[in-house]
């Protein structure tokens, strides 16, 4: 039995934690700006980092810059380097000095070159040590598309498993949740599945189906479908 809890507020999700790393496809970057802008109107601080490669959206700095200036604004963006418009990957060492500055640490830990879902390769995802909570994030837009289309590496999903789906349907997506592809580096980890972009969905009442059979395959007891988008949260618990 799930408990569900709509909330507009996404940093209930983050209270209490300082580093989250955020994993998978479909959003991560929406949801993790929109968990940045919900800490700072709790007043916290907070910088976004990468282990892999984000957009240089201002207000960004390199890692460099940051160590010679300081904290400075009370959130900001940060990388090693800006590479082709994007900051890249920083070092456990380096994001773990970030929590003496700032009060959480949002790091995107892999990319997905914008789908919904994604096959990991062999060197994703970059789980910092020092992480607390891990986001899964994947895009419900994914589902009956054609699986070369929402499937980030979906060659090297079809090499490693044997399986040629021609359209994401249901099973395909959940078989997606397993310890070599969304679950990747995440074991005995403080996990939250998010099926994100609720509202592209036109069969929303799958969304909690969905990510029952999740949780239960799983074990992970806690859930969230949300249109991060649009700041709209459910949030759902196994134990009620």
């Amino acid at each position: 039995m799930l408990h569900i809890q709509r909330t507009n507020d996404p940093y209930r999700l983050i209270d209490g934690v300082k580093f989250a790393s955020f994993t998978g496809g479909g959003g991560k970057t929406t949801l993790t700006e929109q968990l940045a802008r919900s800490c700072t109107e709790h007043r916290k601080t907070v910088a976004i980092a990468t282990t892999a490669k984000i957009f240089a959206v201002e207000p960004f700095v390199t890692f460099a810059d940051w160590k010679k200036k300081g904290r400075g604004a009370a959130f900001v963006r940060i990388g090693k380097t800006v590479e082709h418009g994007k900051l890249t990957g920083l070092t456990p060492d380096e994001v773990k000095s970030l929590g003496d500055a700032y009060d959480v640490v949002l790091v995107e830990a892999d990319g997905a070159r914008q789908c919904p879902l994604k096959y990991p390769a062999d060197y994703e995802p970059v789980i910092m040590p020092c992480t607390e909570k891990v986001f899964i994030v994947a895009g419900m837009d994914g589902l009956f598309k054609p699986f070369e289309e929402a499937v980030f590496r979906s060659r090297l999903f079809r090499e490693r498993t044997g399986l040629t789906p021609r359209l994401v349907y249901p099973d395909i997506f959940l078989r997606l949740f397993s310890d070599d592809a969304l679950l990747k580096g995440t074991a005995g980890m403080d996990r939250t599945v998010v099926l994100n972009k609720y509202d592209t969905y036109s069969h929303r009442h799958m969304a909690a189906v969905l990510m029952a059979k999740i949780m239960e395959q799983t074990g992970i007891g806690e859930g969230v479908i949300a249109a991060a988008k649009y700041g709209i949260y459910y949030r759902l618990t196994a134990n009620g």
